[in-house]
């Protein structure tokens, strides 16, 4: 079987110092789904962006669809035969250009005709449920919907390479089914596409029937994933690539446990929540919800993309006034004008609030003052440490693996010691 990408000898490094990718070789049959899996920084996206042609190649050959990856005009000839998904929720989507809109954007970028665009377009609004939505504007939609929709523009011109880097972070268990099982059909409607996923989850990983893992820059397997781990004996792929990984890494990778919740005897409330209701026009996104959470508890809001859980979470703080209800937070009505209201809640958005041209440093200094933290100079470097944000203080946030702009998130959350932390 013909190759759809082959590798010999890639490296590639950033800044002189940081090694992204080490003397990587390797190939992937046609016609496969591909999960590409590791932990964040390990070299993942670069490895992807180099294969898709959007990163300049420094040392190594790639050839892809049997054109060499370091010659222009084959990058450019196979532009139209590559789809490229990157990180991020709508990264390659035009927030006010409507759903319609974007997909025959892209359309026009590969030069669809008229008659093939339309027919396209409404294929893929069918495939991906987005057909009642064709005139909202992409920024109007859930996490889910906007993943469909930059698969919508990805595959709008029936490419053979098909690569999608970490596609459904952040997306509802129930729209990441969905999402699989579309790119399933459309695979299976074009006979002989190639699918490479970067994934976080390692499940998804698991139903893929190539392996590709990875590790401080280096490919620790690059099998069939079933084969992985049944050489390696293991139940799990999860298990399986612990396996793989160096023995002090191994020794790291124990188990969380959680002990078990045990509420404060007579504590107050700290968050409580009655009739609850959120209308948008006469759009009801929250509807008389009622909820109290005790001091100490780790409360879990579930459900689907677009069902109100971002809009109740900014009533509990403040960011958005409820039509109707109440809420409280220990005790007290929210007063979103209230710096000590701000102060006693830790709040980190669905959408990244980072400051993408000042440094990790920069950013948690910028907290530390809106927060009026006292000792801002102590509470950031105990948060470098306490987050693992030192090796990268003086980066910018947007050149940063996914996972590690939520950690920098995350630590700039807590920077104010909150007594109560709402991640959406």
């Amino acid at each position: 079987m013909p190759h759809a990408v082959q590798i010999q000898t890639l490296s590639h490094i950033y800044n002189k110092k940081t090694q992204a990718l080490d003397n990587i070789s390797l190939e992937i049959p046609r016609g496969e789904t591909v999960g590409l899996i590791g932990p964040d920084g390990v070299g993942k996206s670069t490895l992807l962006s180099i294969i898709a042609g959007v990163r300049k190649i420094q040392t190594g050959s790639v050839c892809v669809l049997g054109g060499d990856m370091t010659n222009k005009h084959d990058r450019q000839d196979l532009s139209h035969r590559i789809a490229y998904m990157p990180q991020g929720l709508g990264k390659n989507l035009y927030p006010t250009l409507t759903v319609q809109e974007n997909i025959d954007f892209h359309a026009r970028l590969f030069g669809l005709s008229s008659t093939e665009r339309k027919a396209r377009i409404q294929r893929l609004l069918d495939a991906t449920n987005l057909a009642p939505f064709p005139d909202r504007a992409a920024g109007k939609l859930s996490g889910g919907m906007k993943q469909k929709l930059s698969l919508c523009c990805a595959l709008v011109h029936n490419p053979d390479l098909l690569i999608l880097d970490e596609p459904t972070t952040g997306v509802d268990p129930l729209s990441r089914r969905q999402f699989w099982q579309l790119v399933h059909d459309l695979q299976q409607e074009q006979s002989g596409m190639t699918v490479i996923v970067a994934t976080a989850y390692i499940d998804e990983a698991e139903q893929f029937q190539h392996l590709l893992a990875m590790d401080a820059g280096h490919l620790l397997a690059n099998e069939p994933t079933q084969a992985v781990m049944q050489r390696l004996g293991t139940a799990t792929l999860e298990d399986a690539y612990i396996k793989l990984l160096p023995q002090d890494k191994q020794d790291n990778a124990a188990d969380l446990v959680l002990p078990p919740f045990a509420p404060e005897a007579n504590a107050p409330l700290a968050m409580e929540a009655h009739d609850l209701t959120k209308k948008f026009g006469n759009f009801t996104s929250v509807d008389h919800v009622s909820f109290e959470i005790q001091k100490g508890e780790i409360f879990g809001f579930l459900g689907s993309n677009g069902c109100g859980k971002s809009t109740t979470m900014k009533m509990l703080t403040g960011l958005l006034e409820p039509t109707s209800g109440t809420a409280k937070l220990l005790g007290e009505p929210i007063d979103a004008g209230s710096i000590e209201t701000k102060k006693r809640v830790g709040y980190m958005s669905q959408a990244f609030s980072l400051y993408e041209e000042l440094t990790v440093r920069q950013n948690l200094e910028l907290h530390a003052k809106l927060y009026q933290i006292a000792d801002g100079k102590t509470a950031i470097s105990q948060a470098l440490r306490d987050f693992d944000l030192s090796a990268v203080e003086h980066t910018k946030p947007a050149s940063l693996p996914l996972g590690i702009r939520q950690r920098l998130q995350l630590a700039a959350a807590c920077l104010h010691s909150p007594e109560v932390l709402i991640l959406d």
